[in-house]
């Protein structure tokens, strides 16, 4: 293959056309603009993209292409990608915890939208700004980060714990940035593939609280609540609720806010317009071991220590499908590329009895938390990315 990426009709054209040696991330751009158009038809304020969850230059690219101006980052690369692609992009700094050198780096280039969750993190940016010869503190918008033990919409992430100012601890912050003259809002995270829409209600009106309590009744708003991410991908028996659902909750939250609202998806957007096509390279007969040309520490990280398995379909190494409704299934462990007894899924994954060795599995719904996270491990490169005009659909 080119360094430019090829594009094909579908997976099975790829396998037809290349017989692909190394995993193939195959990535159709028109479902991130259906995912977001969602947002910018529904969501009742700013939707921002969470660039964590899926760094490719192409993939920047559609979303970008699909009409988001905002972006979540997290580190000088994140900002300098995104600059490359969008240079109009309003960048916001949501890391709770930043370098004294990257503050510095994220505000000579113009980012002013900062999270924090401690006093400690407050003194870092003040410092930049000092530093910088701004007067005024009213050039910055910090977002408090907090938490309420009580809620947790997934039980995959305990966001609650890395990260985050308790209620309490939210109202005194809050109260005292106001105070500094800093621009000033609160911001929480229900939980990476959220499955409770109604957390988000409730976060929102726990930070009304916070809010109220932190300016003492004072006719006061806050700048902007960003309720953050979380929304889910329908992986397998995951029993995922619809997005209208999660909407609507945030509709019903909204009411009691008349700041700025703001969220930042990341799964939702990208999840779905990317399958991973991979080679069986070794077929065991007599148990059930497959091994496949990818693994934990390359595009699976996260289904090595969390329960979201993506679905999956075979392909005979010519390009035929195999039928699961005409042929029958059987438990597979799969084993990734490199040699550590470690790289392995840690689910069986059902396929047809008559998989043997060179034959291809697609791997669905691997758009969100793979191409992020992949090493070169044991000298196995990541997978590359083709587009594909148009996936398949996955149904049960």
């Amino acid at each position: 293959m080119t360094n430019a990426v090829p594009i094909f009709d579908s997976v099975q054209d790829l396998i037809v056309r290349e017989k692909p040696e190394t995993p193939i991330f195959c990535f159709s751009p028109h479902v991130v603009q259906d995912r977001v158009q969602i947002f910018k038809e529904k969501f009742p304020g700013i939707t921002a993209w969470a660039m964590k969850s899926n760094p490719h230059h192409q993939v920047l690219k559609a979303v970008v292409n699909a009409g988001i101006r905002h972006f979540d980052v997290a580190s000088r690369e994140e900002i300098d990608a995104v600059q490359a692609v969008c240079p109009e992009a309003i960048l916001h700094f949501n890391h709770p915890v930043k370098s004294p050198e990257d503050i510095e780096y994220a505000w000579k280039i113009g980012i002013r939208s900062f999270v924090v969750d401690c006093f400690d993190e407050v003194n870092k940016i003040s410092k930049v700004i000092k530093a910088n010869d701004i007067s005024k503190y009213s050039a910055a918008t910090l977002l408090i980060r907090f938490y309420d033990q009580n809620v947790r919409g997934s039980d995959h992430y305990n966001f609650n714990v890395k990260f985050g100012a308790s209620p309490e601890e939210a109202v005194d912050l809050l109260a005292q940035c106001k105070k500094f003259g800093f621009n000033v809002g609160l911001t929480f995270h229900c939980g990476s593939q959220n499955l409770r829409p109604e957390t988000y209600r409730i976060m929102m009106h726990t930070a009304r609280h916070i809010s109220m309590s932190a300016f003492q009744g004072e006719h006061q708003e806050i700048h902007r609540l960003n309720i953050g991410g979380g929304f889910p991908c329908p992986y397998p028996d995951s029993n995922a609720p619809p997005i209208s659902e999660y909407l609507k909750e945030i509709r019903l939250g909204g009411i009691e806010h008349l700041c700025e609202l703001m969220c930042e998806p990341g799964r939702f957007f990208v999840a779905e317009a990317a399958s991973l096509l991979t080679r069986v390279t070794l077929r065991r007969y007599g148990d059930n071991r497959l091994y496949i040309n990818d693994g934990i520490y390359g595009s699976f990280r996260e289904p090595s220590y969390v329960a979201l398995m993506p679905p999956a379909r075979a392909y005979k190494a010519d390009g035929t499908p195999i039928s699961k409704l005409t042929t029958s299934l059987q438990p597979f462990q799969i084993w990734g590329a490199t040699c550590d007894s470690l790289d392995g899924l840690s689910n069986s994954v059902y396929l047809p009895n008559v998989i043997q060795t060179g034959d291809f599995i697609e791997w669905g719904m691997m758009g969100a938390y793979t191409i992020a996270s992949t090493t070169h491990f044991n000298g196995f490169p990541p997978a590359k990315l083709v587009q594909i005009r148009s996936l398949d659909p996955w149904i049960d």
